[in-house]
Formats: C-alpha cells, sequence, structure tokens
C-alpha cells in the first residue's frame, strides 16, 4: 500500500505563518513548539492528525484548535483533533510516545 507524498514544507509554511515552530520532524510525525503537540500524518497526504501533549494546558490547546484547523483549510489540509499524548524517554534512549485518543 502507497502513501501519497506527505506535504511537509506545506504543513511548515502553515505553522510559521501561524507563529509556531516545527522542533522535530521524524516519519509520520511533526513536533511543534517543544512539543506543545503534535501533527500526524494520514496515509491520504493531505489529512493530519492534531495531538495535544498531555501537559499542554486546556486552554492554549484550545486555542490552537481553532486557529490551526480553519488555516488548515485554506492550504488544503485536513487538520483533526485526535486527543492527547505523552513522550518519555527510554533507558535506550529512544523515545516511547502514547498516544490517547478522544
Amino acid at each position: 500500500m502507497e502513501t501519497a507524498a506527505r506535504p511537509l514544507g506545506t504543513v511548515m509554511q502553515l505553522l510559521e505563518e501561524l507563529g509556531h515552530e516545527v522542533t522535530y520532524a521524524y516519519d509520520d510525525l511533526v513536533f511543534v513548539n517543544d512539543n506543545g503537540f503534535l501533527l500526524q500524518f494520514e496515509n491520504t497526504g493531505s489529512v493530519l492528525n492534531l495531538f495535544f501533549n498531555q501537559n499542554y494546558p486546556k486552554k492554549d490547546a484550545d486555542d490552537v484548535e481553532q486557529i490551526i484547523i480553519p488555516a488548515g483549510d485554506k492550504k488544503g489540509l485536513s487538520i483533526i483533533t485526535k486527543g492527547r499524548y505523552n513522550i518519555t524517554e527510554q533507558p535506550d534512549e529512544n523515545l516511547h510516545i502514547e498516544f490517547f485518543y478522544n
């Protein structure tokens, strides 16, 4: 099964225009604002899942959600809020990400 090309450049441009910074991009994940939230590409290139760090304040998450979804629509990106996540460093220096779906 092939995945559509991921428009990482468009996502980075969107985030920059909204005053956010991409702190790390790996495979299908784009970490934003020192892990405040992340975007995960779906198999369809222009569809992204939005997850907030479980430690990110709810009011800040609500503010981001209200701005990023319509701004993404204008750029041809469909951003869907999916839930929260927790990230921990493992003893072998790998990261473990646990997703909690709404």
